[in-house]
């Protein structure tokens, strides 16, 4: 399998932090910890045509797309289920929504799409 060095574009680096499994201990919910994994990424803004073709909802949310040689994980639900991979990028922080995985044989690589995670007063 050959990884894409992606030198043609500009990659940064950056550090993934990941969920692992919560779990029920003594009938109490327990979450997962949290591991950083460091990866190489390219960075990419999505597109106002791909922005329009979201659910309404989503449209006002920033968007991004990843690219990556190393897994990239979103939220997975059920028994086994983690949380999804998230980031700090320019001095805010997004959780990976969808990826797809380009598995070909030949630079194979992730293709990930980021949201910007929603800043609340308290």
């Amino acid at each position: 399998m050959l990884r894409p060095r992606f030198l043609l574009t500009k990659r940064i680096p950056l550090t993934i932090s990941r969920q692992s499994a919560g779990s029920y201990v003594r009938g109490v919910w327990v979450e997962g910890t949290t591991t950083e994994v460091e990866v190489e990424v390219n960075i990419q803004p999505v597109k106002p045509h791909e922005v329009q073709m979201m659910p309404e909802s989503d449209r006002t949310r920033e968007w991004y797309k990843v690219y990556c040689a190393d897994e990239l994980r979103t939220k997975q639900e059920g028994a086994s289920g983690h949380g999804p991979d998230r980031f700090e990028w320019q001095g805010h922080t997004y959780e990976i929504m969808k990826v797809q995985n380009y598995a070909m044989g030949i630079l194979d690589h992730h293709e990930a799409w980021a949201a910007r995670v929603s800043v609340t007063p308290k």
